[in-house]
């Protein structure tokens, strides 16, 4: 009886050890709702939506493209990126996306997005970490949001954007909410020039 009491306790005080690791050293972040920029001129005539996924080859390839675009517009556009990661074929998709989002709680939104394409497809969290330190983020603020999952709800918001929209893949370029049939860079800058005239 005395022998079981024991075992009794000792199973207790294992697991209120347990719940109290888990409660203590998990990562907390505050909820903070930092809206995504602009990239260009908020009143443009020519609005260009992109849904990406950062682990995404096609996205890496077209990222390129995109610069190339923004920089040769720059006010005569406004560009807004969304995430869509396709997680059943880019397991760190998710992830990279959240960081993005930690990233833009810290006024590096569109940096974060150049340097994780640098990095794709090697986007496990030990690197998107090493990349904030890249950034020169305050990497316990950037790692305590990464490591609670806090912008897992902002990625969602995103994929349902996405689905409202009907994206099938990524990248999908929206431009004057049409979808862009290639965005090679011919194309691309032909359907924007069409939405200046």
């Amino acid at each position: 009886m005395i022998i079981r009491k024991r075992w009794i306790i000792s199973v207790v005080i294992i697991i209120a050890l347990i719940i109290a690791y888990n409660v203590f050293s998990s990562a907390s972040y505050p909820e903070i709702n930092t809206p995504k920029p602009v990239f260009g001129n908020e009143n443009a005539k020519v609005s260009i939506i992109e849904f990406s996924d950062l682990q995404c080859p096609a996205c890496k390839s077209a990222h390129p493209v995109v610069q190339r675009i923004k920089n040769e517009y720059k006010d005569k556009i406004s560009f807004e990126y969304y995430h869509y990661p396709l997680r059943a074929a880019h397991p760190y998709a998710q992830k990279a996306a959240e960081a993005v989002e930690c990233a833009n709680d810290q006024g590096k939104f569109f940096e974060y997005i150049d340097a994780a394409f640098i990095q794709s497809p090697d986007l496990q969290k030990k690197n998107l970490k090493i990349i904030a330190a890249r950034l020169d983020l305050d990497t316990e603020k950037f790692d305590n949001c990464l490591d609670s999952g806090a912008k897992a709800k902002v990625v969602e918001g995103d994929i349902r954007l996405g689905d409202a929209k009907n994206v099938q893949g990524t990248p999908s370029f929206f431009i004057n909410d049409k979808l862009l049939d290639s965005w090679q860079y011919d194309s691309f800058k032909a359907a924007i020039e069409r939405e200046l005239r």
